[in-house]
């Protein structure tokens, strides 16, 4: 098989999962399942994943490195601060809306398959250093604990959001009001 159809079948069934969330329950979803949804050969599906945890956590990392991304984009450039926070969290929750049936799918695979919760949990740390490093930056006092307590709030209207696959202008108002408060020092 060529390098280009395998990315081809790779991408076919990173796209499908909109479709296969609307269709398909990821807690008792098969492969053959998933491969006879989106068109190929259930051997396709398993040559390519290996099986529906690998798939799930391949679509995981995706989602995560996309919108690591989009964090980077945004506001890797800018200057430590209060607007570099802003802007970080505002693509991050952005992009979690823009791409709500992944990151629902993800979500909902995780009671599944308990080892994608690794990397959530690795990924969810990391972004809790960042913004304690920049409450650390403008000299926040306890900038730790400035950072639990605004990522928990990130982490909460990231699921409002995804859940309703909207945003959720009232949480992100409060969420920016937060934001301003914690960055006082």
């Amino acid at each position: 098989m060529t390098a280009e159809l395998r990315t081809d079948r790779r991408e076919l069934l990173f796209a499908a999962v909109p479709m296969l969330m609307d269709r398909l329950d990821v807690l008792s979803v098969t492969a053959a399942a998933i491969a006879q949804a989106v068109g190929i050969a259930e051997e396709d599906f398993i040559d390519e994943f290996g099986g529906v945890e690998h798939y799930c956590s391949a679509l995981q990392l995706r989602f995560f490195e996309g919108r690591l991304n989009s964090v980077l984009s945004k506001a890797g450039s800018m200057r430590p601060g209060l607007e570099r926070i802003r802007g970080a969290w505002t693509a991050y929750l952005d992009y979690s809306v823009e791409h709500a049936a992944v990151h629902g799918w993800c979500r909902r695979a995780r009671q599944r398959f308990p080892s994608l919760l690794e990397e959530v949990r690795r990924r969810n740390h990391a972004v809790l250093l960042m913004i304690q490093i920049e409450f650390s930056t403008l000299q926040c006092p306890h900038p730790m604990e400035r950072a639990r307590l605004a990522v928990g709030m990130v982490l909460e209207t990231v699921k409002a959001e995804t859940e309703a696959r909207a945003k959720n202008e009232a949480m992100r108002t409060l969420l920016w009001s937060a934001l301003e408060m914690f960055a006082r020092t």
